[in-house]
């Protein structure tokens, strides 16, 4: 059900766009840069014998899957974007820092304080995982679908649909497209609901709210340890 959800939403954006040349252009970029990153990322689980690079994680897929988005991106602004567009930026918008960080500390708390009383509990934890929780998913992730992807759809479906400002947040049909396929992309389960679409919810809070991808690649990494703590 998930690859399906994928392959539906992949094909609706350049569908959206398809009258307008420049939208379209958009549209199949999203769609390239989405194919690059889920065929990249499984091309060292191809390769036979031992990881590239660690034992229990997939280093040197998800490393390799975001140095195929940023060519893409680098691309894409030998024609015309910026990479603060994508995102990629530590400039934050004027009086966006406070609020930003007031917003994740509050979901952060109480995603830990609604994890801490499940009976649920992991086995021991390797020093991998913490190092790998800590570093890679919001680095990675946050490049590609609140960064590239983002951008891309955003464009694709601009002068279509409303954008609509959610506590100062510049929220349009491209951040709904992105969190569909971000979610999509776990598998399906109440555990998706309940905890992948609140936490894409304010990844993408924050980009729109700050401009930047430092509080969402902080934040994803800070919520992903946050499911550790409360469950080892």
């Amino acid at each position: 059900m998930g690859w399906f959800a994928v392959a539906i939403l992949a094909a609706l954006l350049p569908l959206a766009a398809w009258r307008d040349a420049a939208r379209r252009g958009y549209a199949l970029a999203a769609v390239a840069g989405l194919l690059l990153f889920l065929s990249l990322r499984e091309v060292p689980l191809l390769v036979p014998g031992p990881r590239w690079l660690g034992e229990h994680w997939n280093w040197s897929g998800s490393l390799l899957a975001v140095a195929g988005v940023l060519l893409l991106a680098a691309t894409l602004v030998r024609h015309g974007l910026r990479w603060s567009d994508f995102g990629l930026t530590l400039a934050q918008r004027s009086g966006s820092s406070g609020p930003a960080v007031l917003v994740t500390l509050a979901a952060l708390l109480l995603n830990l304080l609604l994890m801490a009383g499940s009976s649920f509990r992991l086995p021991a934890v390797p020093a991998e995982t913490w190092l790998f929780q800590t570093s890679m998913p919001g680095l990675v992730e946050e490049i590609v679908f609140r960064g590239v992807l983002l951008a891309l759809a955003d464009r694709a479906l601009a002068a279509r649909w409303p954008c609509w400002n959610l506590a100062g947040a510049p929220i349009g049909p491209g951040g709904l497209w992105v969190t569909l396929l971000f979610v999509a992309l776990h598998d399906p389960s109440v555990h998706t609901l309940t905890g992948v679409l609140p936490a894409a919810l304010l990844y993408l809070w924050l980009r729109a709210r700050t401009g930047s991808l430092v509080a969402p690649i902080l934040a994803h990494n800070a919520w992903n340890l946050s499911v550790y703590f409360a469950h080892a």
